[in-house]
């Protein structure tokens, strides 16, 4: 019996097929960006979003990785760095909202908070921020010294 095994062959290609978007350098910038992609959901159900952007903060995808129910969603880290890879972001913004309308970052957002952003440690892509939104107010991680 043969046990010579041999693996495929992977290869990968970029090309971008749209330039990247806007320049986004404060968190009220991506407040503006992202918020009406929560409607008519915000203060209905929660949603997740990520932004990923260029080595100039220029936008480069956005895209949900999580929706639930009221009091809350699951994110799956491995998705989220799937894309920003395949995307070629240099660093990422994470976005959720509080249907309850309160603005403050619970345990659960900490902790996903701190696990996204060692994980971009290793991929070198930076979390420059997680902003939490709600109908009229937003917590802006970074701009509170949380990260």
């Amino acid at each position: 019996m043969n046990y010579d095994w041999k693996a495929g062959e992977l290869g990968l290609t970029y090309k971008r097929t749209e330039p990247d978007g806007p320049r986004v350098t404060r968190s009220i910038d991506l407040v503006k960006f992202i918020r009406p992609l929560y409607d008519p959901d915000l203060e209905v159900r929660e949603r997740f979003f990520i932004v990923g952007v260029s080595r100039s903060n220029k936008i480069r995808s956005c895209f949900e990785v999580g929706a639930g129910g009221c009091a809350g969603c699951v994110v799956d880290p491995k998705l989220v760095f799937a894309r920003l890879l395949l995307d070629n972001c240099a660093a990422f913004i994470c976005s959720h909202n509080h249907p309850s309308g309160n603005p403050s970052p619970s345990a659960a957002d900490k902790n996903l908070t701190k696990s996204l952003k060692e994980g971009g440690k290793v991929l070198d892509i930076a979390m420059l921020d997680h902003i939490i939104i709600t109908s009229d107010k937003h917590h802006s991680f970074a701009e509170l010294n949380m990260l």
